[in-house]
């Protein structure tokens, strides 16, 4: 009963009146209070997720807003001009990362299947397109194998972000090479030539607030984590394995949205 998935739900019926009053009885009281804490703890994560990502859109909002007017001035120089379109990718990024915040926190059924849906390829051409110039900018190359992908639609948001930090991922440790997005019937590989994670620190690398070995920026180590909880989310499943001679190979395998 207590292994039972459901008894994680604030709905759940309590384990205690299916025993009499002896030990079990005791454990069975026991386990009711612990998971009754652990529902309320879930719960209360989720709406604090919900409500963060709720209103953080507005200010996002306003930042992009004023880009946007700021980049049509004409008196703007080439200095300037540079940061505020560096300060609006910063935003579009958050942007998209509080959305995917905000549909990890909506865990009901009924929200998942109100969710914009995409092919695989979409995602891919897009993503293709935004980071082409960052790696290429960096002296790497950047390979896109479009393979055979099916016509199955996954949730766009999810999807995004998945593929998107783990090109993000390649970009920020690899120095030199290429790096490559590999499309295949129901999943996709990200492989990069960069400085490689150690297999002893291959499974800490999916957990938040870990980074590489070779830090670097400002990063916070939640992008391999994202990854990860979004993946356990929607049933997909991704491995991290190394490159000869050196660097990281992806492989994320997908599940149909349920829709």
């Amino acid at each position: 009963q207590v292994r039972h998935r459901e008894q994680l739900l604030g709905l759940a019926p309590p384990l205690a009146p299916d025993y009499a009053a002896d030990e079990v009885g005791e454990l069975a009281v026991a386990f009711d209070a612990t998971l009754g804490r652990l529902r309320d703890t879930l719960t209360r994560e989720r709406l604090f997720t919900s409500d963060v990502s709720h209103e953080l859109r507005t200010p996002l909002m306003v930042l992009a807003s004023s880009c946007e007017l700021l980049l049509e001035s004409p008196s703007l120089d080439q200095r300037s001009r540079s940061q505020v379109e560096r300060i609006s990718r910063a935003c579009e990024e958050m942007r998209e990362l509080v959305q995917t915040f905000l549909m990890l926190a909506r865990a009901q059924h009924e929200d998942a299947t109100m969710s914009p849906t995409v092919t695989l390829t979409t995602v891919a051409e897009g993503l293709i397109s935004l980071w082409r110039g960052p790696i290429e900018a960096k002296g790497l190359t950047l390979i896109y194998d479009p393979g055979n992908p099916l016509d199955t639609r996954y949730n766009a948001t999810f999807l995004h972000a998945v593929m998107g930090n783990l090109l993000r991922n390649a970009l920020h440790y690899t120095d030199i090479g290429f790096i490559r997005l590999s499309l295949e019937p129901t999943g996709f590989v990200v492989e990069d030539s960069g400085v490689g994670i150690p297999e002893e620190k291959r499974q800490a690398m999916f957990q938040p607030f870990v980074r590489g070995g070779e830090k670097r920026g400002e990063g916070l180590g939640l992008g391999l984590s994202l990854v990860q909880r979004i993946c356990d989310s929607q049933g997909w499943r991704v491995t991290l394995t190394t490159m000869e001679p050196n660097g990281c190979r992806f492989h994320v395998e997908l599940n149909p949205a349920d829709i």
